[in-house]
């Protein structure tokens, strides 16, 4: 059993040295560049507490599209309208839950290059 178990690590100690540790790990690196070249920031309306926003920045070299998206408890989850950004600029998306939701459970914003 031992012998097992130490055969498994040294394999899986194998594996990661040769960079073979999968898509997942691929991915947070490409997000954690990408999260460099487009700053934003979330948050929830000073005067209505079932609107939220997201503000970015497009500090990349393209154009980017991003929204906001909102989790509505008990009812559907909402997404804000695409907003282009051209490189070096910034603006505001926002988005509201319907007013029989039990408020903003979470806000994320998304983008893409266009």
């Amino acid at each position: 059993m031992r012998k097992t178990l130490s055969l498994l690590a040294v394999a899986a100690g194998a594996v990661a040295a040769l960079g073979l540790a999968g898509p997942a790990a691929q991915a947070q690196d490409a997000g954690d560049v990408q999260a460099q070249d487009v700053n934003c920031e979330t948050g929830i309306s000073e005067s209505d507490d079932l609107e939220g926003y997201a503000l970015c920045d497009n500090n990349t070299g393209g154009p980017i599209e991003f929204r906001v998206n909102l989790v509505c408890g008990w009812s559907a989850d909402v997404s804000s309208d695409w907003v282009r950004l051209e490189p070096g600029t910034g603006a505001q998306a926002v988005a509201a839950c319907p007013s029989l939701s039990t408020g903003i459970g979470e806000i994320s914003a998304e983008h893409r290059p266009v």
